[in-house]
C-alpha cells in the first residue's frame, strides 16, 4: 500500500513537557477532586489520552444523538449509559441545532446541551461534541441527518465561516467544562481534494485555540471524491484522529442497507446467484380498485435463496401495489429482509425502504390501502421493479399476495417469486478486519498518535450467533490495540440498529449490550497501555485507502 506524504508546515514544534509531578498537586489544590473525578481536562499524550493526574483513559461509550433529548431521551439514559461501564459518550449535533440564523445563535439549543452536560458531569460521563452536520452539508451520504443528494460546504465561502463560527461559540462557551473530553471537528467529510480538507480543518483547529486551550481536538479521516480514505496530521499537538469502521457495511448495516448479503461471520458473504426458476402471477392490466393477488408455490430442486419481485414494463398507465404478504407453512417472512419489515412500504428510510430500480418505481402517499403509502409504478414504458433481499429457501409451501390498484395500465406489471442459487462474495474473518484496520493502526505507530474509532456498528442479523462473533472480534480488535470507541448507537427509533429502541426507549438488544458491556472498563482506564512518548517531529503524513463502499452512518 502506497504512502502519501504531506506537509502543510516545514517542521513540528517541539513540545516542552512539565513533569506531572509539579503540574499536578497545583492543580488539585486549586479545583480541589480526587485523581479519579473526571474533572481534569483530558489531553494527550504520544499514542494515548491522559487525565490531569497523567492516569491514562481509554475512551468507551456510546453515540447518542443530540436531537433524541428534545423528547425520547433524557437523565435517565446517561444513567443507564453510566451503569453498563461506559466513560464517554460522542453527541451527535447539527448545527441547525444551534443556529437561529446565519452567524446567530438560539438559547435553547445551548441550554439543552448545558442540561446534557450537567447529567454527565453527575454520572461521570465524558462528552464528545460531534459536528455531524456543517453548514451547507458536508457529505452526500449521510442520511442519519439529511436527504439532500447535493452538499455544498466545500463549494461555499458562507458555509465555511458558518461552521468557523459555530466552533468558535462553542469554544467561547465551553472551553472551561472539563466533563467535554474533545471536540470531533467534522463528520465524515467529503471534499474535492484532501488539500481543501486539512485547509479548513487546520483553520477551524485555529479558531478553537483562540478561545480554548484546554480541550483535544478530534480530526476525522478525509474521504476523498474517489472514496479513498486520508489520515493526516494537523497543526495542533493535542489531537486525537478518528476513523469510522463499518467493514463490511454489506453486513454491519443490515438494517439499513439496499445491498443486503446472507452472511455467517466467520464465515461466507453470499447473495442470489444463477436464477434457476420464477413464480408470477398473470399481468394487471386494464383499471380496477384494490384487489388481492396470490402465489401459492414450492421451491424447484437446488434452490437456495429466493427473492419477491413488483415490477413493471411497458406500462402506459399506473400501478399501485400494497400490502405484500409472504408465508411459508402459513408462517410470516419479514420484507424487503428477515428482521426488516416494511411490507406495506410505510417506512421512508434507505434499506428498510424496498429496493427500487427504475425511475418510475417509487414509494407515494397519492394512493394507498392500509397506512399511508403505497409502491406506485406510474409509465412505466422501460423495466422497472422493487426487490426484496435475498432470502434463504426453506423447505414447505411458499405463499405470496399483495394488493394490487391499476388505472389503465398495460404492458406486464406482476409480482413474482424467483429461485436462484447461491453466490459466494467473499470470506470474512477477524484476519480481514485487521487488514481493514492497518492503515489507520500504521498511522497510530509510525506517528505516535491515539486513534479513536468514532463510529462502529453491527446491525442486529437472522445469524445472531455471527453479530455477537463480530462484536467480540472488533473490540478484542480495538482493545488490543489501545483504540478509544464509541459504538454506533445507543438509541435508534428504528428497530435492529439501536441498543435500545421505541418511543419510550426500552433495551432491545441485551446480547450486544451486555457483549459491549464486558469490554467496558469501569474507570475508563487503560493501564496496560502506558502513555508514549512525546509524538514525531515528522512532516505530516496521509495514508489512503479504498473503503468498502459510499460511507454511510446509520440511525
Amino acid at each position: 500500500m502506497s504512502l502519501n506524504l504531506r506537509c502543510p508546515w516545514k517542521m513540528r514544534k517541539s513540545l516542552k513537557i512539565i513533569p506531572p509531578a509539579v503540574v499536578v498537586p497545583l492543580f488539585f489544590l486549586i479545583v480541589g477532586f480526587s485523581g479519579d473525578d473526571t474533572t481534569g481536562f483530558l489531553r494527550v499524550r504520544g499514542d494515548g489520552i491522559i487525565d490531569a493526574a497523567s492516569k491514562p483513559v481509554l475512551l468507551q461509550g456510546f453515540n447518542v444523538a443530540f436531537k433524541d433529548f428534545k423528547g425520547v431521551l433524557g437523565e435517565s439514559d446517561i444513567r443507564k449509559i453510566a451503569d453498563t461501564g461506559a466513560n464517554s459518550i460522542r453527541l451527535i449535533l447539527e448545527y441547525r441545532d444551534f443556529e437561529s440564523s446565519p452567524l446567530e445563535y438560539n438559547l435553547e439549543g445551548f441550554s439543552l446541551l448545558d442540561l446534557i452536560l450537567n447529567w454527565c458531569e453527575k454520572y461521570r460521563i465524558y462528552v464528545i461534541l460531534d459536528m455531524h452536520l456543517a453548514p451547507g452539508i458536508q457529505n452526500p451520504h449521510d442520511f442519519v441527518v439529511h436527504r439532500e443528494r447535493s452538499y455544498k460546504f466545500w463549494q461555499s465561502e458562507e458555509h465555511q465561516e458558518r461552521f468557523y463560527s459555530l466552533w468558535s461559540e462553542i469554544a467561547r462557551r465551553y472551553a472551561d467544562r472539563r466533563i467535554i473530553a474533545g471536540y470531533d471537528l467534522l463528520n465524515e467529510g467529503v471534499p474535492p481534494d484532501a488539500d481543501e480538507y486539512f485547509n479548513i480543518i487546520n483553520r477551524v483547529a485555529k479558531q478553537i485555540r483562540r478561545y480554548d486551550k484546554n480541550h483535544i481536538l478530534i480530526v476525522q479521516e478525509a474521504i476523498l471524491p474517489d472514496r479513498r480514505k486520508m489520515l493526516s496530521l494537523i497543526e495542533d499537538d493535542n489531537t486525537v484522529y478518528s476513523i469510522h469502521f463499518f467493514y463490511p457495511p454489506r453486513f454491519t448495516f443490515y438494517t439499513t442497507t439496499t445491498d443486503r448479503t446472507i452472511t455467517t461471520y466467520p464465515g461466507e458473504m453470499v447473495t442470489y446467484g444463477g436464477k434457476i426458476g420464477e413464480a408470477a402471477t398473470p399481468p394487471v392490466t386494464g383499471s380496477s380498485d384494490w384487489r388481492r393477488l396470490v402465489i401459492e408455490t414450492t421451491p424447484p430442486e437446488g434452490a437456495e435463496i429466493l427473492m419477491v419481485n413488483v415490477s413493471s414494463d411497458g406500462n402506459h398507465g399506473a400501478v399501485w401495489f400494497d400490502d405484500v404478504s409472504l408465508e411459508v407453512d402459513g408462517h410470516p417472512v419479514d420484507l424487503p429482509a428477515p428482521l426488516v419489515p416494511n411490507n406495506s412500504f410505510e417506512i421512508d428510510y434507505p434499506g428498510i425502504s424496498w429496493n427500487t430500480e427504475g425511475r418510475c418505481a417509487m414509494v407515494t402517499r397519492e394512493v394507498s390501502r392500509s397506512g399511508g403509502r403505497s409502491l406506485s409504478f406510474i409509465d412505466c414504458r422501460t423495466p422497472a421493479r422493487a426487490r426484496s433481499s435475498p432470502i434463504e429457501v426453506k423447505r414447505g409451501v411458499y405463499s405470496l399476495t399483495a394488493w394490487v390498484k391499476s388505472r389503465d395500465a398495460t404492458g406486464d406489471n406482476r409480482i413474482s417469486l424467483s429461485w436462484h442459487k447461491r453466490k459466494s462474495i467473499k470470506s470474512i474473518d477477524r484476519k480481514a478486519l485487521i487488514e481493514r484496520l492497518d492503515y489507520a493502526l500504521s498511522f497510530k505507530r509510525r506517528y505516535d498518535v491515539p486513534i479513536y474509532v468514532g463510529e462502529f456498528t453491527v446491525h442486529a442479523n437472522p445469524s445472531r450467533e455471527s453479530v455477537i462473533n463480530y462484536l467480540k472480534d472488533i473490540l478484542d480488535i480495538m482493545r488490543d490495540n489501545g483504540l478509544h470507541w464509541s459504538y454506533w448507537t445507543y438509541y435508534s427509533e428504528y428497530p435492529g440498529i439501536g441498543i435500545y429502541t421505541g418511543n419510550a426507549p426500552s433495551l432491545s438488544r441485551p446480547d450486544d449490550l451486555e457483549v459491549l458491556e464486558s469490554y467496558m472498563d469501569d474507570d475508563g482506564y487503560a493501564s496496560n497501555r502506558a502513555s508514549g512518548s512525546a509524538r514525531s517531529s515528522a512532516a505530516t503524513t496521509a495514508q489512503p485507502i479504498s473503503p468498502p463502499a459510499t460511507p454511510t452512518s446509520t440511525s
